[in-house]
């Protein structure tokens, strides 16, 4: 990988978009218009599914694993932060998927509006959780999608030239 300081973060969030690319592509190709918040309400572009099975899952693997990469990408070039990260983008996914559990979505939704206001952000998030489906499949895509997002790190660290070659 070539020294210059700006290609290590470019390849990253080059890497988290095309990620997020295909995450969108289930939605527009695969899924009903009504299943995504802040995705036009278009018809979808196929009759069956282009991604297959797969498809369940990887807009939960490709959020955590994209935003892992962009925040690395804007941290400092220490690994540990650049990990943390992974884990934190894992952990939010992970939270947010429980928030879509059944004996958890109605309260968490209702102490999200009491707490922060029944404004127009809130509700949405809200509905998030009341609306959506809790899915085990979808919390081990987003912990898989951080831990990729790790090992893509780790590959990206510079290596120490070795002795022999200095």
């Amino acid at each position: 990988m070539p020294a210059d300081p700006w290609r290590r973060p470019a390849l990253m969030a080059a890497t988290g978009c095309v990620a997020l690319a295909f995450g969108l592509l289930v939605y527009l190709l695969d899924r009903s218009p009504t299943r995504a918040l802040l995705i036009p309400s278009i018809a979808t572009l196929a009759g069956s599914p282009m991604f297959g099975v797969i498809g369940q899952w990887l807009p939960s693997f490709a959020h955590p694993f994209a935003f892992s990469l962009f925040t690395a990408a804007a941290l400092k070039p220490r690994a540990r932060p650049r990990y943390d990260a992974c884990i934190a983008w894992g952990a939010i996914n992970v939270a947010f998927e429980f928030g879509q559990h059944p004996l958890l979505s109605g309260r968490l939704s209702e102490a999200l509006q009491d707490t922060l206001g029944r404004t127009a952000p809130v509700r949405a998030v809200a509905n998030y959780f009341v609306r959506g489906t809790f899915d085990v499949g979808d919390v081990l895509a987003a912990l898989a999608g951080a831990l990729a997002a790790g090992v893509v790190l780790h590959q990206l660290q510079p290596r120490p030239e070795p002795e022999h070659a200095r």
